[in-house]
């Protein structure tokens, strides 16, 4: 339904024609608006602030980062509006020519969507925060006809937890979305690409090494792209207008850009989604360096334009623009500096697509395995993995934050960067408990020779506990002079960071430690307090860094 929302506004705006059919990997031919055409996305710009300021704030933007925030900060609550409104926003902007992508908005809508059902249906908050996952995975794998990248985006980015139980629910979301999604839009992959075919085995050799500075080029560049996404969101700020005027100027000089480019070339380039120029670089029909970095360019320029006025949409599209042109544009420069080794330049295309998809995403296993679905070419994975791993690298070398955290980080609202394995969790409090400890009654007297003082009760069972080690006692000293520590009780076996849960809960400082739960002398094993416990697991996350 949204790309049919997107194809209907692009039809009636370009074409003036009323009609649910839009190949996005087609350029638009010439609208018959002529030059009126760059006041299209002005229009659309307008109505498109009207929802977001009017109806859902969150529907501004990307779309991913709002996901996020959703997940880690409010408890997995998302609007229902928002899935209405952000479709409705990020289709006109797409429609009307606004240089963004619909996957970052797929993932909001499907998200949306998803937490409205685990709202309604009284979800607890792991649950719902799984369901948002499942939600956009699904997004994902109808989008892209990628359900192996669907899985990977949500581990990768979105489920707080990774084992079978939540990996599972959100597989079979995929399998569902991606079986819709052959029914209603087919089973092509997104691209259409000629063979690859490789000269010899030495030509593999030759082009996964080349994938490494590739992959830092595209690095490099992926770093540039998020930097300027934020310096136009920072830039158009400071405007002196109100948030209408601000769109308004962004888009109106986005029209007189791609009407330009139309002009000139024949083609509007980076108007929508970019597909069409990802299909002619793929086609080999872009091959002119020069031209190849003035689009890339343009395009870095457009999509600030768009985003940074204040359009709705995603940034997954235009990522794959630029590394798609940025592969070109090395295998060009290879091509005419090694004519012999015979390398099909398609190669550094998916590669540069998958490598900038990593570095701006934080994504690598998902970049790599979502172009490969894309392009359902296996002959060019291992550049591709190559590439990728570099372009990471390279851009959190300079920069930690990626494409989607970043917008977070700047709110001051921080979001993990990696998950770990909670070792602590299965350390057993047994071998950790102080067994140097003193049972005395209520009126005797103590020393400071042991670590803990359990007082005993009539009944010899244990009624207090004093932390000797904490206090100065260098001589035997009347009970009653001593200071007692609230404590509780903890049954033998329990594991290190539940007793340190319990602890934090009751306000305590020491736990008592029983081989059956009871405060008897005989069953006591031994006093732990929370000051070791916080250094224990301390000290066990350690070795995970």
């Amino acid at each position: 339904m949204f790309r049919l929302l997107i194809g209907t506004i692009h039809n009636a705006v370009f074409l003036g024609e009323l009609s649910l059919h839009y190949d996005a990997n087609v350029h638009t031919q010439g609208s018959y608006l002529g030059w009126l055409i760059i006041f299209a996305p002005v229009l659309g710009g307008q109505i498109v602030v009207y929802l977001i300021r009017n109806f859902a704030p969150e529907a501004k933007g990307h779309g991913v980062p709002e996901v996020m925030h959703a997940i880690y900060h409010k408890r997995g609550i998302i609007p229902g509006k928002v899935s209405i409104v952000k479709a409705f926003a990020s289709a006109i902007t797409i429609g009307t020519g606004g240089s963004l992508g619909r996957e970052g908005p797929i993932v909001q809508i499907s998200a949306a969507f998803s937490s409205f059902i685990g709202q309604i249906t009284r979800l607890t908050v792991s649950q719902r925060n799984l369901v948002i996952a499942c939600g956009a995975s699904s997004g994902i794998a109808a989008t892209f006809n990628a359900p192996l990248g669907g899985i990977l985006f949500s581990i990768e980015l979105l489920l707080v937890a990774i084992n079978s139980r939540t990996v599972l629910p959100v597989a079979l979301s995929t399998v569902i979305a991606a079986n819709v999604g052959h029914y209603l839009i087919g089973n092509d992959p997104a691209f259409v690409i000629p063979e690859i075919l490789h000269v010899s085995k030495n030509s593999d050799i030759y082009v996964s090494l080349l994938a490494i500075p590739l992959g830092a080029f595209v690095g490099l560049l992926s770093l540039l792209f998020i930097l300027s996404i934020y310096f136009f969101e920072d830039q158009f700020e400071k405007f002196p207008v109100n948030d209408y005027q601000r769109h308004a100027i962004g888009t109106l000089l986005l029209g007189i850009m791609f009407y330009s480019l139309y002009a000139r070339t024949g083609h509007y380039y980076v108007q929508g989604v970019g597909y069409a120029t990802i299909q002619d670089v793929l086609m080999n029909l872009i091959t002119d360096p020069w031209f190849l970095l003035f689009l890339i360019f343009a395009k870095l320029l457009a999509t600030g334009l768009t985003i940074g006025s204040g359009g709705s949409g995603g940034v997954f599209s235009p990522s794959l623009f630029l590394g798609a042109l940025s592969g070109a544009l090395f295998g060009s420069i290879v091509g005419i500096l090694f004519p012999n080794l015979g390398i099909n330049p398609i190669v550094f295309v998916i590669a540069g697509m998958a490598a900038m998809v990593s570095g701006t995403t934080s994504a690598p296993l998902t970049a790599t395995i979502i172009v490969f679905e894309m392009t359902l070419d296996y002959n060019a994975i291992l550049p591709v993995i190559a590439a990728v791993s570099v372009a990471y690298a390279v851009r959190r070398r300079f920069l930690r934050g990626d494409i989607y955290t970043l917008k977070l980080n700047r709110r001051g609202q921080m979001v993990p960067e990696e998950l770990v394995a909670d070792i602590g969790s299965h350390v057993l409090i047994d071998d950790e408990v102080s067994k140097n400890i003193a049972f005395v009654k209520e009126n005797e007297r103590i020393s400071g020779a042991q670590d803990y003082a359990c007082i005993l009760d009539d009944q010899d069972k244990v009624a207090a506990i004093i932390d000797l080690s904490s206090q100065s006692v260098d001589h035997e000293v009347p009970l009653m002079l001593l200071k007692r520590r609230k404590h509780v009780v903890l049954k033998s076996g329990t594991r290190a960071a539940k007793a340190l849960r319990i602890l934090h809960q009751k306000k305590c400082d020491v736990a008592l430690i029983s081989a059956t739960g009871g405060t008897e002398k005989e069953a006591v094993v031994g006093v732990l307090s929370a000051a070791h416990l916080v250094n224990l697991l301390g000290d066990v996350t350690k070795t995970l860094r």
